[in-house]
């Protein structure tokens, strides 16, 4: 407990919201009228869930499917409103900008938000209404891109499930909504190797998680694997990002208007040379960087590698050499994953620049 309130004070991170800004939270209404239901696109009637980790206790996205009468299917991905509730400018607002985002340390989250709003008004819980801003897209079962609707809607989710649940049922053994989780699972699948194939990178590697007793005291670690359930909630969320950014700053849609991207620039030449060298070590010949080839070596060595005992440390070590994501209303484009438009609208109960997509998207 003493090492991770070190933590916070060399980071400067804030322990507790202050008393006023706990009172304003609580002082939200709660109620959602009829009024603002009418401005709003009912989905209440589809069938929608969410898959989250087993300890999430705030759900901020949910995703709806239903077959339509051409044979296509109707997607949504389903965002809390965060912005509904965090009026810019309010003192809330103020507080969130200055966190930024949440941030996650081994033991606690110290969130952007009050509780209030994270884990009650703007959590997607099971069977309760709940205002959202959602990206919705027509499918069809290879997931290519047929419509697409942005806007403000009104939600119902039917099912809590956790990334192992979702998983059994992808492997087989039968659950709720079996039907519906299968078909999302074979367009991601499909929207995934699309994606690989235009140039982007699969840079996923196993994750250490600790386990903890009620104390707080490591009791076990275990890895945390990026299975198709996991893949599967990811791809929908980088659709609706990368579609949503799109919408905004493709000139062909109109005049580009304001907006904040997430970019990722091309790497620094030296490094690339760097993980040549390195990788050359572990006996993996490739062609010498020239500037132009740095997509084909680095695709080569992480196929290559696939598989040895090298592979972790040289997916690090290629993430290494990557330049660093970062937001700028300015975009060049994601080139770790290979998409020319890309913005964060996804999360915006624990990234500030995500609730600013949301308004930016209402002007």
């Amino acid at each position: 407990d003493v090492e991770m309130h070190a933590i916070m004070v060399e980071f400067g991170l804030p322990y507790e919201f202050p008393d006023h800004i706990e009172a304003i939270a609580k002082q939200i209404p709660t109620a959602i009228t009829k009024e603002e239901i009418a401005k709003r696109r009912d989905m209440r009637a589809s069938t929608t869930f969410t898959i989250d980790p087993h300890d999430a206790k705030d759900f901020d996205d949910a995703l709806s499917i239903e077959k339509l009468e051409n044979g296509n299917w109707e997607v949504g991905v389903h965002i809390a409103d965060v912005s509904h509730y965090l009026r810019e400018g309010s003192e809330l607002d103020k507080e969130a900008v200055k966190r930024a985002t949440s941030v996650y340390l081994v033991d606690r989250t110290i969130p952007m938000l009050p509780e209030v709003l994270s884990n009650q008004l703007c959590s997607l819980r099971p069977k309760e209404d709940k205002l959202c801003f959602s990206a919705v897209f027509e499918l069809d079962e290879k997931g290519h891109l047929k419509n697409e609707w942005f806007g403000r809607t009104l939600i119902h989710s039917d099912h809590r499930f956790t990334y192992e649940e979702a998983q059994e049922i992808i492997e087989g053994v039968d659950g709720p909504f079996k039907a519906e989780i299968l078909m999302m699972d074979k367009m991601a699948k499909s929207m995934r190797e699309r994606r690989m194939k235009k140039g982007a990178f699969d840079f996923s590697t196993e994750e250490v998680k600790f386990e903890l007793d009620e104390d707080g005291r490591p009791i076990g670690v275990y890895l945390k694997v990026m299975k198709d359930s996991n893949k599967l909630i990811e791809d929908f969320m980088l659709l609706a990002n990368t579609r949503v950014a799109e919408f905004i700053g493709n000139p062909k849609s109109g005049t580009p208007r304001t907006f904040v991207y997430r970019i990722h620039d091309e790497p620094d030449p030296e490094k690339i040379f760097q993980l040549h060298e390195f990788a050359l070590r572990f006996g993996h010949k490739l062609p010498k960087p020239t500037g132009d080839n740095t997509d084909k070596l680095i695709r080569q060595l992480l196929v290559d590698s696939e598989g040895k005992q090298e592979e972790d440390l040289i997916k690090v070590m290629a993430i290494r050499s990557m330049a660093k994501a970062e937001y700028s209303t300015h975009n060049i484009g994601h080139y770790g994953l290979g998409f020319p438009f890309y913005s964060h609208f996804t999360s915006p109960i624990r990234r500030y620049p995500d609730a600013m997509a949301h308004r930016l998207l209402q002007y």
